[in-house]
């Protein structure tokens, strides 16, 4: 097995990570898994492709126009997901409005890119340099670097910032939050821009190299859940081992057996995982509703 499956694992591995990252992020604060997370990480190869390929702005003006972009997205994704959800008094509303939320992204990106296979900008870093005689791409360690940093980053914000203690203080009794004065809603809002962020940078930095489509955000969404289930929801720790499992694993087999075999093997060790560690391998046990 040559050295670029292992890192093509790796760099996947980041991407789902970051992802699962997302996931975990709208997850505290609400309770709600949020299945339209994909959109955002296609949102970002969006831009780069649009701004960087077509309209040949550079990637300064790209990565400018991912957060404007971004932001915009987290806020009307709330708005798609969490008022439909407090209004109809559902527990399992939420399931339908993000699986509509991700379908209506879907169309919108579709419709625009309908003849576009993949969004595929120039790299941010060109070039690469060879590893055991392979070839890595910079822009595959820029990857890597950047899902590294994210993670330590966010872990940082949870544990040392006022904002962080509030989600946390949101995500264990929302309504003891209110009373003590949290303003719980503007987390809520926070947390789902955040969110978005990251997954539409993830697409930025995935975009010259992984295949990226108009219509692959649910894709990357199932991917980074998986992630997310495996290293335990709410640990950034926790999302970045998952991503790197399933990236590895995903890498490993489609290079041994084929793609559709790497899917398989990657929900199988999900089922393993979830009977030996029910809260995954770096998350905390908490009681059923």
């Amino acid at each position: 097995m040559t050295t670029q499956v292992w890192v093509d694992g790796v760099f996947t591995g980041a991407v789902y990570a970051l992802v699962a990252l997302s996931l975990a992020i709208v997850f505290q604060p609400t309770g709600v898994m949020n299945f339209a997370q994909g959109e955002a990480l296609v949102l970002g190869a969006v831009v780069g492709y649009q701004v960087v390929t077509l309209t040949g702005w550079g990637w300064p003006a790209a990565v400018l126009v991912t957060v404007l972009a971004a932001v915009l997205m987290g806020i009307a994704t709330e708005r798609m997901i969490m008022l439909p959800v407090r209004r109809s008094g559902s527990r399992h509303a939420w399931i339908v409005a993000t699986l509509a939320a991700a379908l209506i992204f879907q169309a919108l990106f579709t419709l625009r890119y309908y003849d576009v296979d993949a969004l595929r900008p120039d790299p941010i870093i060109a070039g690469g340099f060879d590893l055991f005689g392979d070839p890595v791409s910079w822009q595959q360690v820029l990857a890597v670097a950047v899902a590294v940093a994210v993670m330590a980053g966010y872990d940082a914000f949870l544990r040392r910032t006022a904002y962080g203690r509030a989600i946390r203080a949101a995500s264990h009794d929302s309504d003891t939050a209110v009373l003590l004065g949290v303003p719980v809603q503007r987390i809520v809002v926070l947390s789902f821009v955040i969110a978005t962020l990251i997954c539409a940078v993830a697409g930025l930095l995935a975009g010259p190299v992984l295949f990226i489509g108009p219509a692959a955000g649910l894709i990357f969404t199932i991917k980074g859940f998986t992630a997310a289930v495996i290293g335990g929801v709410g640990s950034p720790r926790g999302a970045l081992a998952g991503g790197m499992i399933v990236g590895l694993l995903d890498a490993v087999v489609r290079n041994l057996v084929n793609a559709t075999a790497g899917n398989l093997v990657a929900f199988v060790l999900l089922g393993l995982i979830l009977v030996v560690f029910p809260s995954g391998l770096f998350g905390k046990r908490t009681e059923a509703l």
